[in-house]
């Protein structure tokens, strides 16, 4: 089918303003920050409805073209995982989709489109007294959903008793054009007979023994285009005290938050290389080598939290039960109390970035991330270490109650300098492919990881997984060649 034909039939879907071949525009989404090959879109499409959705999918169907859902307003992107596959792919950018539309104080729950941002959301759930569970200052410009969806860490691991929290329900268009509702929000009755009987779209769980929404997290928008979803919140807390503790060891800073959170303690809790706090308190990069070289390697942060009238209460004794821990172990730790501040801290812990954090030291960066369990963490970081000496940012993060750890190496890099970005692009994948057969799982496989990470895997794992694409996406219409997907 001609491009015409395609360009004419999206006219009377979108009409012209909303759709764009201008060569600048189709440029941004050509490439991203990753090392994944360029390829430009043939279009970008900006629905404001569902109906403009579900028609475009269809279309798809019919007229043999893929479909790249993206919903953040603007970059940087980074994964390769929204760049073009084949030469007949548009680019469904889902921004203009920025309804708050529902925000529920009583069941904790927020109800989002995919559109609304992280620097959009915040402010309105702390008027109302609560907090969105976010990963480490995300973006302001970053979809709440998006991360939601892509299983980023949250920073409170207590309040993530699964693998896909924050996310709970969602309503979505599938590869072949139907509409789904996952979790309670399937029913019985529409959204809004749920909405006036009290329900409050809370359990994802469903409907029957079926979880569709284990299919789409995670799916990289291969699976379906997701056009709303509710989200877990909780309560602003009254008074939040910060705990920044250093040691040249990371083993007794592990140690120390496996027990913090086996008590369930702390609120945040997580463990950064000197590099990553600098980068995340400090914006001017002369600033950021100064606070790293003041700092000690390892720094491990928490936080305790109380609420309402009992807070101050709350706050006494779990600090009391904190100090029978550090002398219960011995710890020879110490408690920061000169180069970093309470409020430098909860400034990233509770507000989004303006300025990516990620970006602020030499203007681009590589991070490897995979999932490991507690006793490998300190062998995978030697591994790392030895092959890069400099610019490294470590981030371990627990995860699932502490029974694995989110572990996450950034590279920074200047990308205008071509000897340094080849040099990091050839580190980059061989550290990869050494995490991979050192035992890391690499459970978001993105770009230029996706083939060695299911090369892997049990032929029956890629076989299984292409039979539900199969059967939820039967035209491979939707975002192809991601994951074990080939186009």
């Amino acid at each position: 089918m001609s491009e015409t034909k395609i360009y004419l039939e999206l006219v009377k879907i979108y009409g012209s303003k909303n759709i764009s071949n201008d060569p600048n525009v189709l440029e941004k989404y050509s490439e991203d920050l990753s090392f994944f090959p360029k390829k430009e879109p043939k279009y970008v499409i900006w629905p404001r409805n569902r109906n403009q959705i579900q028609k475009t999918i269809k279309l798809a169907n019919s007229l043999n073209f893929s479909i790249i859902p993206v919903s953040s307003s603007s970059g940087p992107r980074h994964h390769g995982d929204t760049i073009p596959r084949n030469n007949k792919t548009i680019i469904l950018n889902l921004s203009k989709l920025k309804k708050i539309i529902n925000i529920d104080r009583k069941n904790r729950v927020v109800m989002i489109e995919p559109g609304v941002s992280f620097g959009e959301l915040i402010p309105q759930l702390y008027k109302r007294g609560l907090k969105i569970l976010t990963p480490l200052h995300p973006r302001a410009s970053k979809s709440v959903l998006t991360a939601a969806l892509e299983r980023e860490p949250i920073t409170i691991p207590r309040y993530m008793w699964d693998s896909s929290d924050p996310l709970l329900c969602t309503e979505v268009f599938f590869g072949n054009g139907e509409l789904f509702r996952t979790g309670a929000a399937a029913g019985p009755g529409s959204i809004k007979q749920q909405k006036k009987s009290g329900q409050a779209q809370v359990n994802p769980m469903g409907p029957t023994q079926f979880s569709p929404f284990r299919i789409i997290q995670g799916a990289q928008g291969s699976i379906g285009v997701v056009t709303w979803a509710t989200l877990k919140l909780e309560i602003l807390p009254s008074i939040q005290k910060v705990y920044h503790f250093q040691s040249k060891n990371i083993e007794e800073l592990l140690d120390f938050q496996y027990e913090l959170l086996k008590y369930r303690l702390c609120d945040e809790l997580f463990i950064l290389n000197n590099l990553n706090l600098a980068c995340l308190i400090r914006e001017d990069p002369s600033e950021i080598l100064t606070l790293t070289n003041s700092l000690a390697k390892w720094n491990l942060i928490f936080v305790i939290s109380g609420r309402d009238k009992l807070a101050s209460d709350k706050i006494a004794y779990l600090e009391g039960d904190i100090l029978d821990i550090i002398k219960e172990k011995k710890l020879k730790i110490s408690n920061n109390k000169t180069e970093t501040n309470e409020i430098d801290i909860l400034n990233f812990l509770n507000q989004a970035d303006i300025n990516p954090w990620r970006l602020r030291l030499n203007g681009g960066y590589q991070d490897i991330f995979f999932i490991s369990n507690y006793e490998k963490i300190s062998e995978l970081i030697t591994l790392v270490e030895k092959q890069i000496t400099k610019n490294l940012g470590i981030y371990i993060q627990p995860i699932n109650q502490g029974t694995s750890y989110h572990c996450e190496f950034n590279i920074y890099y200047n990308p205008n300098n071509k000897e340094e970005t080849l040099d990091v692009k050839e580190k980059f994948l061989r550290i990869s492919i050494d995490l991979m057969n050192s035992g890391a799982f690499f459970n978001r496989p993105y770009g230029l990881w996706a083939k060695d990470v299911y090369e892997r895997h049990e032929d029956s794992t890629q076989k299984a997984l292409k039979k539900v694409k199969k059967i939820f996406d039967p035209n491979n219409v939707l975002n192809p060649g991601v994951l074990c997907f080939d186009d």
